[in-house]
Order: structure tokens, then sequence, then C-alpha cells
């Protein structure tokens, strides 16, 4: 009789266990796509980076011809610019850390 009680619970805690990954995986899944958008976005910023880099000599003309057209219009853009990056600098550490987190909680799965 106890020996049946027991098997009993040890099939129980193992279908538990079972169904506790199987929503773990779905949970995964949604937050993929949840974040699909937002890496599509980092996506593009990135490949807009490299293409500044690739083409420097674009940019800085094209920064040359706004100061010379609207001189006070560049200057706030790029103190904005400024603010925004100083931002970033300082968010983006902790973002990346906690990512990493999440990601490590949802492989372990």
């Amino acid at each position: 009789m106890k020996r049946l009680r027991h098997e009993d619970l040890q099939l129980r805690k193992l279908m538990l266990l079972q169904r506790s990954a199987v929503q773990r995986q779905m949970l995964a899944i949604q937050a993929r796509q949840i974040m699909a958008p937002a890496v599509r976005v980092a996506d593009r910023v990135k490949a807009g980076g490299q293409w500044v880099r690739a083409h420097p000599a674009l940019v800085a003309g094209a920064a040359a011809l706004m100061l010379a057209w609207r001189p006070k219009a560049v200057l706030g853009l790029a103190a904005r610019s400024l603010g925004l990056w100083s931002t970033v600098r300082r968010v983006l550490p902790l973002a990346v850390r906690l990512w990493g987190q999440w990601q490590q909680r949802s492989t372990r799965s």
C-alpha cells in the first residue's frame, strides 16, 4: 500500500516537473516574440552605425553642409545627441547585464 502511494507521488512529481519545463519553454517563446521588434530595431541601429563607420567622408560632408545651412539647429541636435549618448553609455551596461541574466534563466529550463 505504502509502496503504491510512493510510486504515485513519484509519478505526480515527474509529471509536474515536465509540465513546469513546458511552461518555461512557452514563456521563453512568448518573451522572444515580444522582444522581436526591439531586437529588429537594435539590428537596424547597429547596421546604421556600421554604415556610418564605412562612410565617414559622406557623414562629415553632410554634417558640414547642415552646419553651414542651419547652424543653430545643428548645435541643438548635437547637444541633444550628446545627452542621449551619455544616457545610453550609463544605461547600456545595466541593460546588457540584465539581458544576460534573463538569457541564463531561460536557457536553464
